[in-house]
């Protein structure tokens, strides 16, 4: 079954940059998408998180 799956011309600059990340960009990347869902699954809780927590999480990884 291996066909070649077609991709948007935005799709497949993003992935090109993702891939030209080394691996301390990903890791950094992925931690920061993990602080955001976190912040903001704390918001609609109604116990937001303040933006030095955001900036401290993403800097620190906890």
């Amino acid at each position: 079954m291996g066909g070649t799956i077609q991709v948007s011309q935005p799709a497949a600059e993003s992935l090109a940059r993702w891939r030209a990340l080394n691996a301390e960009q990903k890791r950094e990347a992925r931690l920061a998408v993990i602080v955001d869902r976190v912040a903001a699954s704390m918001a609609m809780e109604n116990e937001p998180v303040s933006d030095a927590w955001i900036r401290q999480a993403k800097k620190t990884g906890v």
